[in-house]
């Protein structure tokens, strides 16, 4: 009897486990954003971050991508875009003829 209060308490252990790792999963996406410079980085990656189920932003001034790991229950690709647009930069994903404010006082580079 107590072998198997042993192997059902070892499950439930498994189980609640399993369950918390699974909720605990971030996604990751890269998106290509036209900023120029370590301003434009630096802001991206302070702004980002304070999107709900954000974890991290880094933005790569070589490449011009920015990847955010988030909560997938929170966030997703549309929602990301947005924001970075509210921030004030085109994405490979803004629609054409989208206006987005600049949040740069230099002329920004197209997609």
């Amino acid at each position: 009897m107590k072998k198997i209060k042993f192997i059902l308490f070892a499950l439930l252990v498994m189980f609640v486990a399993g369950t918390y790792a699974q909720t605990s999963k971030t996604s990751e996406i890269k998106i290509k954003v036209a900023f120029h410079c370590a301003n434009g980085k630096a802001t991206l990656e302070k702004e980002l971050i304070k999107e709900n189920g954000v974890s991290s932003a880094v933005a790569d001034l070589g490449t011009k991508v920015v990847t955010i790991k988030y909560d997938p229950k929170k966030q997703n690709k549309d929602k990301l875009v947005a924001a970075i647009e509210k921030i004030g930069y085109a994405t490979e994903f803004t629609k054409d003829g989208t206006k987005i404010k600049s949040a740069c006082t230099d002329k920004q580079p197209t997609k």
